[in-house]
């Protein structure tokens, strides 16, 4: 029998918001791991809730008969290295191990960012945890930004919406694989319910510069987007400064890092292989931004 119970750690998240919902509509009990349950009733219905607080606090009742673990909780915005490293790498090996001692199949979310060249402390964790895996049983997904109602690229959309201007660095010219977070949750409860094991990167093929994102996505909200260059290591320095202090911007040093040693990753053969299609970036920043199609 095809397993019907799924766990999703980070719930009530971009990411996690959404795969429940579409697990949901594919017929899965889906159970989700939030930091408070209490406060998350009305947004996630249909979802029994469990508190997880990583790494400290895990309700091992909430892995009790799952078949399926997704592992999407991460902590992106953090204060120091050793706050990350405690809820990142020793959260996910202990959903990892009640994972584990329950049976269930396990779904980590990882990033296109995971590569050996790495700079950024996301990335390279990515790739560390990666490599806990057992491909043989276990899912490893490897999406593109994350295009939705939340997270990194949100942050960046109010920043613009706010100040009308965007920092570039080397240009601008690094190529970035995104994908919507519909398709990306559509591809992930498919990959699950066909009991695929393995990695697959699940993002647009072909990729797009970051200074050609951020002016389609002015373009798409009816704003003039100004790019600003900046050199690469002074506004590493201020950033650091900043979150040393506790200011929290719209751009962290962490992601200038890891735009600093973006890839392109294969990912129509992994696509094809899950049985799904995902949205150029142009047509996901006009179903998201609500813009007229580009010129172009």
């Amino acid at each position: 029998m095809t397993p019907r119970s799924c766990l999703v750690t980070g719930a009530n998240g971009l990411l996690g918001r959404h795969l429940c919902a579409a697990l949901l509509r594919a017929g899965w009990t889906v159970r989700g791991l939030v930091r408070d349950p209490t406060r998350h009733a009305d947004t996630l219905p249909g979802v029994t809730l469990y508190r997880g607080s990583l790494p400290d606090h895990l309700d091992a009742a909430a892995f009790v008969g799952a078949d399926v673990v997704v592992h999407c909780a991460y902590m992106s915005r953090h204060t120091t290295l050793e706050e990350a490293r405690r809820v990142d790498e020793e959260g996910t090996a202990r959903v990892l191990e009640q994972a584990r001692a329950q049976g269930a199949r396990f779904v980590f979310i990882s990033s296109t960012g995971a590569h050996p060249d790495a700079l950024s402390y996301y990335a390279r964790s990515k790739l560390a945890l990666e490599q806990r895996m057992d491909l043989t049983r276990d899912l490893v997904i490897r999406p593109g930004l994350i295009l939705g109602d939340g997270g990194l690229f949100k942050r960046i959309a109010d920043s613009l919406e706010r100040f009308g201007f965007v920092p570039v660095f080397d240009g601008g010219r690094q190529k970035i694989q995104t994908v919507h977070v519909e398709d990306l949750s559509r591809a992930i409860a498919l990959a699950v319910e066909k009991g695929m094991t393995g990695r697959y990167v699940v993002a647009e093929p072909e990729g797009i510069e970051l200074r050609e994102l951020f002016l389609e996505m002015g373009r798409q909200m009816g704003k003039t987007c100004r790019l600003v260059p900046l050199p690469a290591a002074p506004l590493l320095v201020l950033l650091r400064s900043a979150e040393r202090l506790g200011v929290r911007l719209p751009l962290t040093s962490e992601n200038v890092l890891g735009a600093r040693s973006l890839r392109v990753q294969p990912s129509s053969s992994d696509l094809q292989k899950i049985g799904v299609t995902v949205r150029a970036t142009g047509e996901s920043l006009r179903d998201l931004l609500g813009g007229p199609p580009s010129a172009s």
